[in-house]
């Protein structure tokens, strides 16, 4: 575990480890500009990820020449109070065209993710993904149990696949492959509970039981943001 690139930030705050999570992200976002015209990034929604989204577009980068795109997103309408889109939006200065959405809109899910796995296919690898993980150790909409994450085709898969957690929303998600070949991976995770079934992960290196795994596969780990 020690070989592996982590920033954990110990005895930091949330806004501490936030923001120093903004500052690395918006050194990416220049260079991949200044390198190749423009960024492509995706970011998580939810509680924990907000104020380091709020960190990052306090920030003078050139927003005109950056596409974002959320992690996940539950079926649900784009002002819906758990809406991802709603949250980014919110916190970002996006431009217009800056934003792809992952909208079912009434279609069958399956549908959508094929549309939308279409119109992202061109645009990989992201130049940067952060994501979030749940104490059951998923990360974007992939969950704990599903057989695609442990199949030797998962990096067939399209981009966009549909999720349908027991008990949970129906919703889009980023694929295993788009996660793991990111040109700048970071994980973002909060208290002792969670960093200590991250490290369980590692040890266990079983993607379908353990979907954060998927993060540090393809080549360099991932930064790991910890607040305590």
């Amino acid at each position: 575990m020690s070989a592996m690139p982590f920033t954990l930030v110990g005895e930091a705050t949330l806004t501490q480890v936030s923001g120093l999570l903004a500052a690395d992200l918006a050194e990416v976002l220049r260079h991949a500009v200044s390198e190749r015209g423009r960024a492509f990034i995706a970011v998580p929604g939810g509680t924990t990820p907000r104020e380091f989204l709020v960190s990052l577009g306090r920030y003078d980068l050139p927003w005109s020449r950056i596409t974002v795109m959320p992690t996940d997103e539950r079926d649900v309408a784009p002002d819906d109070m758990r809406s991802n889109e709603r949250m980014i939006r919110e916190c970002l200065p996006l431009a217009s065209d800056g934003f792809i959405p992952l909208r079912a809109d009434g279609r069958p899910l399956e549908d959508a993710a094929e549309e939308l796995g279409n119109r992202v296919a061109p645009l990989l690898p992201l130049d940067a993904v952060v994501v979030g993980m749940g104490a059951d150790t998923h990360i974007a909409s992939l969950f704990p149990g599903d057989p695609r994450l442990g199949s030797p085709e998962r990096g067939a898969l399209p981009p966009i696949v549909p999720s349908y957690p027991a008990g949970l929303e129906p919703r889009l998600s980023l694929a295993p492959s788009p996660l793991a070949t990111a040109r700048w991976r970071a994980l973002l995770i909060a208290g002792e509970q969670k960093r200590s079934a991250l490290m369980a992960s590692l040890e266990a290196k079983e993607p379908v039981a353990h979907p954060v795994c998927l993060l540090f596969e393809g080549g360099a780990s991932p930064r790991v943001y910890w607040a305590e």
